[in-house]
Protein backbone atom coordinates (compact mmCIF):
# COMPACT_ATOMS: atom_id res chain seq x y z
CA UNK A 1 0.00 0.00 0.00
CA UNK A 2 2.80 2.83 0.85
CA UNK A 3 4.86 1.77 -1.81
CA UNK A 4 1.97 2.22 -4.39
CA UNK A 5 0.90 5.96 -2.48
CA UNK A 6 4.70 6.33 -2.86
CA UNK A 7 4.44 5.93 -7.06
CA UNK A 8 1.77 7.37 -7.57
CA UNK A 9 3.19 10.55 -5.85
CA UNK A 10 5.95 10.37 -8.02
CA UNK A 11 4.10 10.49 -10.98
CA UNK A 12 1.90 12.91 -10.11
CA UNK A 13 2.56 17.10 -11.21
CA UNK A 14 4.75 19.33 -8.73
CA UNK A 15 1.87 21.41 -7.28
CA UNK A 16 1.75 22.33 -3.74
CA UNK A 17 -0.08 20.13 -2.05
CA UNK A 18 1.75 17.37 -4.01
CA UNK A 19 5.24 18.56 -2.97
CA UNK A 20 3.73 18.96 0.70
CA UNK A 21 2.72 14.72 0.00
CA UNK A 22 6.10 14.04 -1.49
CA UNK A 23 7.91 15.59 1.74
CA UNK A 24 5.69 14.15 4.09
CA UNK A 25 5.84 10.60 2.91
CA UNK A 26 9.55 11.07 2.47
CA UNK A 27 10.17 12.40 6.49
CA UNK A 28 7.95 9.49 7.21
CA UNK A 29 9.93 6.50 6.09
CA UNK A 30 13.22 8.45 5.95
CA UNK A 31 13.45 11.44 9.05
CA UNK A 32 16.86 11.07 9.39
CA UNK A 33 17.56 12.09 5.72
CA UNK A 34 15.92 15.48 6.97
CA UNK A 35 18.56 16.54 9.73
CA UNK A 36 21.85 18.56 8.68
CA UNK A 37 22.69 20.48 5.54
CA UNK A 38 21.09 18.00 3.09
CA UNK A 39 17.68 17.77 5.50
CA UNK A 40 17.84 21.72 5.07
CA UNK A 41 18.43 21.38 0.66
CA UNK A 42 15.08 18.91 0.78
CA UNK A 43 13.33 21.34 3.20
CA UNK A 44 13.69 23.44 0.59
CA UNK A 45 10.87 23.11 -1.92
CA UNK A 46 8.20 22.10 0.57
CA UNK A 47 5.41 24.54 0.86
CA UNK A 48 6.05 26.85 4.69
CA UNK A 49 3.41 25.28 6.55
CA UNK A 50 4.50 21.90 6.17
CA UNK A 51 7.96 22.57 6.29
CA UNK A 52 7.81 24.41 9.72
CA UNK A 53 5.42 21.39 10.95
CA UNK A 54 8.53 18.97 9.35
CA UNK A 55 11.07 21.29 11.35
CA UNK A 56 9.13 21.24 14.75
CA UNK A 57 8.90 17.50 14.42
CA UNK A 58 12.47 17.10 13.70
CA UNK A 59 14.09 19.56 16.38
CA UNK A 60 11.67 17.36 18.78
CA UNK A 61 13.07 14.22 17.48
CA UNK A 62 16.18 15.46 18.45
CA UNK A 63 15.47 16.75 21.82
CA UNK A 64 14.42 13.44 22.77
CA UNK A 65 17.45 11.77 21.72
CA UNK A 66 19.31 14.18 23.49
CA UNK A 67 17.14 13.68 26.74
CA UNK A 68 17.85 9.90 26.17
CA UNK A 69 21.52 10.28 26.22
CA UNK A 70 21.17 12.93 29.34
CA UNK A 71 19.00 10.17 31.13
CA UNK A 72 22.12 8.02 30.29
CA UNK A 73 24.76 9.94 31.70
CA UNK A 74 23.13 11.27 34.98
CA UNK A 75 22.83 6.74 35.61
CA UNK A 76 26.21 6.57 35.01
CA UNK A 77 27.00 9.02 37.08
CA UNK A 78 25.26 7.83 39.83
CA UNK A 79 26.32 4.53 39.57
CA UNK A 80 30.04 6.04 39.54
CA UNK A 81 28.83 8.01 43.09
CA UNK A 82 28.06 4.28 44.64
CA UNK A 83 31.16 2.92 43.69
CA UNK A 84 33.33 5.95 44.78
CA UNK A 85 31.63 6.04 48.18
CA UNK A 86 32.04 2.00 48.25
CA UNK A 87 35.93 2.29 47.32
CA UNK A 88 36.23 5.07 50.37
CA UNK A 89 35.33 2.97 53.04
CA UNK A 90 37.35 0.19 51.61
CA UNK A 91 40.01 2.81 51.71
CA UNK A 92 39.02 3.54 55.60
CA UNK A 93 40.82 0.37 56.32
CA UNK A 94 44.63 1.02 57.69
CA UNK A 95 45.60 -2.58 56.65
CA UNK A 96 49.04 -3.94 56.40
CA UNK A 97 50.50 -4.15 52.72
CA UNK A 98 49.62 -8.01 52.72
CA UNK A 99 45.75 -6.97 52.65
CA UNK A 100 43.84 -6.11 49.44
CA UNK A 101 40.25 -5.43 49.92
CA UNK A 102 37.57 -6.56 47.02
CA UNK A 103 33.47 -6.17 47.03
CA UNK A 104 31.55 -9.05 46.40
CA UNK A 105 27.56 -9.56 45.89
CA UNK A 106 25.99 -11.62 48.07
CA UNK A 107 24.44 -14.96 45.80
CA UNK A 108 22.83 -17.36 47.94
CA UNK A 109 21.85 -18.42 51.21
CA UNK A 110 21.25 -21.90 52.27
CA UNK A 111 17.71 -21.51 52.76
CA UNK A 112 17.48 -24.20 55.97
CA UNK A 113 20.04 -22.49 57.97
CA UNK A 114 19.48 -18.85 57.37
CA UNK A 115 22.52 -17.41 59.79
CA UNK A 116 25.27 -19.93 58.46
CA UNK A 117 26.58 -19.04 55.14
CA UNK A 118 26.26 -17.16 51.91
CA UNK A 119 27.67 -17.55 49.11
CA UNK A 120 29.57 -14.65 46.95
CA UNK A 121 30.85 -13.68 43.28
CA UNK A 122 34.13 -13.96 43.56
CA UNK A 123 36.74 -17.31 43.87
CA UNK A 124 40.34 -17.92 43.09
CA UNK A 125 39.75 -15.89 40.20
CA UNK A 126 39.66 -12.99 42.06
CA UNK A 127 42.56 -14.23 44.86
CA UNK A 128 40.44 -14.96 47.45
CA UNK A 129 41.77 -17.08 49.94
CA UNK A 130 40.46 -19.40 52.87
CA UNK A 131 40.32 -17.84 56.03
CA UNK A 132 40.03 -14.41 54.39
CA UNK A 133 37.72 -11.85 56.57
CA UNK A 134 34.66 -10.66 55.57
CA UNK A 135 33.10 -7.39 56.39
CA UNK A 136 29.85 -6.15 55.54
CA UNK A 137 28.21 -2.43 55.44
CA UNK A 138 25.64 -0.72 57.65
CA UNK A 139 25.19 3.19 56.10
CA UNK A 140 29.00 4.05 55.78
CA UNK A 141 29.93 1.68 58.93
CA UNK A 142 32.05 -1.33 58.08
CA UNK A 143 30.80 -4.60 60.45
CA UNK A 144 32.61 -8.13 60.70
CA UNK A 145 29.95 -10.39 59.43
CA UNK A 146 32.25 -13.83 58.68
CA UNK A 147 35.36 -15.13 56.90
CA UNK A 148 35.66 -17.39 53.94
CA UNK A 149 35.72 -21.08 54.50
CA UNK A 150 35.58 -22.55 50.92
CA UNK A 151 37.21 -21.01 47.60
CA UNK A 152 36.10 -21.87 44.42
CA UNK A 153 37.12 -20.29 40.50
CA UNK A 154 34.92 -17.96 40.65
CA UNK A 155 32.67 -17.98 43.96
CA UNK A 156 33.22 -19.10 47.81
CA UNK A 157 31.28 -19.68 50.57
CA UNK A 158 31.05 -17.44 53.64
CA UNK A 159 30.94 -19.03 57.11
CA UNK A 160 28.76 -15.69 58.71
CA UNK A 161 29.81 -15.03 62.49
CA UNK A 162 26.11 -16.13 63.65
CA UNK A 163 26.98 -19.35 62.70
CA UNK A 164 27.41 -21.63 65.55
CA UNK A 165 30.88 -22.96 64.41
CA UNK A 166 32.03 -19.18 64.07
CA UNK A 167 33.89 -17.13 67.05
CA UNK A 168 36.11 -14.38 67.05
CA UNK A 169 37.83 -12.55 69.78
CA UNK A 170 36.66 -9.48 70.77
CA UNK A 171 36.04 -6.48 73.31
CA UNK A 172 33.48 -4.30 74.58
CA UNK A 173 34.15 -0.37 74.40
CA UNK A 174 33.83 0.89 77.56
CA UNK A 175 36.36 -1.29 79.75
CA UNK A 176 38.06 -2.59 76.92
CA UNK A 177 37.11 -6.14 78.30
CA UNK A 178 37.52 -8.82 76.08
CA UNK A 179 35.51 -12.20 75.43
CA UNK A 180 34.48 -14.32 72.55
CA UNK A 181 31.87 -13.67 70.35
CA UNK A 182 30.43 -16.75 69.31
CA UNK A 183 27.72 -17.59 66.90
CA UNK A 184 24.46 -19.11 68.02
CA UNK A 185 22.63 -20.55 64.46
CA UNK A 186 20.07 -16.87 65.32
CA UNK A 187 19.95 -13.21 64.86
CA UNK A 188 22.13 -13.26 67.89
CA UNK A 189 25.64 -13.74 69.23
CA UNK A 190 26.94 -14.84 72.44
CA UNK A 191 29.99 -13.17 73.83
CA UNK A 192 31.51 -15.46 76.74
CA UNK A 193 34.62 -15.33 79.14
CA UNK A 194 34.21 -11.76 80.40
CA UNK A 195 36.07 -10.61 83.53
CA UNK A 196 33.59 -12.40 86.41
CA UNK A 197 34.44 -9.30 88.20
CA UNK A 198 33.56 -6.86 85.57
CA UNK A 199 30.23 -3.93 85.24
CA UNK A 200 28.47 -4.45 82.20
CA UNK A 201 26.22 -2.42 79.93
CA UNK A 202 23.65 -2.64 77.88
CA UNK A 203 24.16 -1.09 74.71
CA UNK A 204 27.90 -1.50 74.81
CA UNK A 205 29.72 -1.60 71.56
CA UNK A 206 31.57 -4.62 71.10
CA UNK A 207 34.61 -4.32 68.47
CA UNK A 208 37.09 -7.41 66.76
CA UNK A 209 40.27 -7.60 69.80
CA UNK A 210 43.79 -7.28 68.27
CA UNK A 211 44.34 -10.82 69.32
CA UNK A 212 42.04 -11.62 66.35
CA UNK A 213 44.09 -13.95 64.27
CA UNK A 214 41.44 -13.36 61.69
CA UNK A 215 40.53 -9.75 61.22
CA UNK A 216 41.83 -6.37 61.64
CA UNK A 217 41.28 -5.27 65.14
CA UNK A 218 38.65 -2.18 66.03
CA UNK A 219 36.28 -3.69 63.27
CA UNK A 220 32.45 -3.07 64.92
CA UNK A 221 30.77 -6.29 65.75
CA UNK A 222 27.48 -5.18 67.46
CA UNK A 223 25.82 -4.10 70.99
CA UNK A 224 24.95 -5.66 74.12
CA UNK A 225 21.27 -6.16 74.24
CA UNK A 226 21.25 -9.02 77.36
CA UNK A 227 23.49 -9.58 80.22
CA UNK A 228 22.96 -13.25 81.30
CA UNK A 229 22.57 -13.64 84.94
CA UNK A 230 25.69 -14.61 86.94
CA UNK A 231 26.53 -18.43 87.06
CA UNK A 232 28.37 -19.03 90.53
CA UNK A 233 30.28 -22.10 89.15
CA UNK A 234 31.30 -20.62 86.54
CA UNK A 235 34.50 -17.88 86.56
CA UNK A 236 33.18 -15.82 83.47
CA UNK A 237 30.30 -13.79 82.51
CA UNK A 238 28.07 -13.38 79.31
CA UNK A 239 26.09 -10.93 77.17
CA UNK A 240 24.05 -11.48 74.48
CA UNK A 241 25.15 -9.23 71.48
CA UNK A 242 22.99 -7.96 68.64
CA UNK A 243 24.76 -7.79 65.52
CA UNK A 244 25.08 -3.77 63.90
CA UNK A 245 24.44 -5.74 60.83
CA UNK A 246 21.76 -8.27 60.24
CA UNK A 247 22.82 -11.32 58.49
CA UNK A 248 19.74 -11.69 56.07
CA UNK A 249 19.95 -8.23 55.19
CA UNK A 250 23.67 -8.56 53.68
CA UNK A 251 23.53 -7.85 49.60
CA UNK A 252 26.96 -7.01 49.13
CA UNK A 253 30.33 -7.93 51.19
CA UNK A 254 34.26 -6.52 51.57
CA UNK A 255 36.91 -9.27 51.55
CA UNK A 256 40.03 -8.50 53.00
CA UNK A 257 42.51 -10.44 50.57
CA UNK A 258 45.71 -11.73 51.31
CA UNK A 259 48.18 -11.00 48.42
CA UNK A 260 48.93 -14.02 46.28
CA UNK A 261 52.63 -13.06 46.34
CA UNK A 262 52.90 -12.45 50.65
CA UNK A 263 50.51 -15.53 51.50
CA UNK A 264 51.28 -17.31 54.70
CA UNK A 265 49.93 -20.01 56.58
CA UNK A 266 48.86 -17.86 59.67
CA UNK A 267 49.75 -14.29 58.72
CA UNK A 268 48.83 -11.62 60.76
CA UNK A 269 47.06 -8.50 60.44
CA UNK A 270 48.43 -4.60 61.64
CA UNK A 271 45.86 -3.03 63.32
CA UNK A 272 43.29 -1.57 61.29
CA UNK A 273 41.01 1.75 61.72
CA UNK A 274 37.25 1.83 60.64
CA UNK A 275 34.40 3.92 60.31
CA UNK A 276 32.81 3.56 63.54
CA UNK A 277 29.68 4.23 65.80
CA UNK A 278 30.63 6.46 69.10
CA UNK A 279 32.11 4.36 71.61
Amino acid sequence: MLTTLSLVLLSMPLSSPVRSAKALASYIFDPISYEGERGAQKMAGVPARVRELLTADLQNRILQEELRGITWIKLTIESLSLENKRLRRALGLKMSSGRHPIWAHVMERDPLHWYRSVSVDAGSDLDVSLNDPVLGRNGDVLVAVGRVVEVRPRTSTVLLLSDERSAVAAYLSSATLEGLAQGQDSPHLRMNYINAEAKLFLGDFIYTSPTSATFPPDVLIGRVAKVYPRDPFLTFQAVEVAPFLDATSLQEVLILRTRQSEREPAAEEEPAGTEQAPR
